[in-house]
């Protein structure tokens, strides 16, 4: 089977409590679309635990990115606390310098998107979505194709791209190539949506529930792309 989460934040314990829910095995594969760091209180072991797992992919949020920053000395640890990575910091701090380098290097090279095909549907995965100043048409010139514009946004420019909420604000008359399946942004705080479910809409997918704002009702979410089972804890 092959499943979709995102937006963990830090937070080992329920993480577990899903791989355990979805009775996860090692011919499985799981898709992690970013921001396992950060505003929870595991960052580093939450990190090691995907990486150990070689059925599991992590493609890289904001939040990684504001790691990778730290570690090369273009954001101050000021800036990444107050976009709530101060306990990673912390965690990072205490890194010898080769294990900072080998985490820089690791960063690095997480890929932004993903694509994957489950039960006859194409799936493009990755952690915003979309960046408007950054529309490629396809040949018939009706549909966005949604690799080359998010690797257009990515070469201009990464952050604006892992920051990006433009998915979510996008013209009625806008089609994609692919179905995009996103994080970032947590459902409870969509308009018009406000639940703690993954958000099904026309153009794309959110599995982003809400899971570093528990005392607003939010949760972490999978999302089963063979059968479409969705599960909460």
């Amino acid at each position: 089977m092959q499943y979709v989460m995102s937006d963990i934040h830090g937070d080992l314990a329920h993480f577990r409590r899903m791989l355990k829910k979805i009775g996860f095995l090692p011919p499985d594969k799981l898709y992690i679309l970013g921001d396992v760091l950060d505003k929870g209180c595991e960052h580093l072991r939450m990190l090691a635990f995907v990486r150990e797992n070689p059925n599991m992919l992590l493609i890289k949020g904001n939040h990684e990115y504001l790691c990778e920053r730290y570690l090369a000395g273009t954001v101050s640890g000021e800036l990444w606390d107050k976009c709530g990575g101060g306990g990673t910091r912390r965690e990072v701090d205490l890194l010898s310098r080769e294990e900072k380098e080998e985490l820089l290097d690791y960063l690095r090279g997480l890929p932004v998107y993903w694509k994957v095909e489950a039960a006859g549907q194409e799936y493009f995965l990755t952690h915003s979505g979309y960046h408007a100043d950054f529309p490629v048409l396809c040949p018939d010139k009706i549909r966005v194709d949604i690799e080359a514009s998010v690797r257009a946004a990515v070469e201009s420019d990464q952050e604006r791209y892992l920051f990006s909420d433009d998915i979510h604000y996008i013209p009625a008359g806008l089609c994609f190539d692919k179905k995009i399946i996103v994080g970032h942004y947590p459902t409870i705080f969509l308009e018009d949506y406000h639940q703690a479910n993954i958000f099904h809409g026309k153009k794309y997918i959110d599995i982003d529930t809400g899971n570093e704002c528990r005392e607003e009702g939010g949760c972490l979410a999978c999302l089963c792309l063979d059968s479409g089972r969705e599960f909460y804890v």
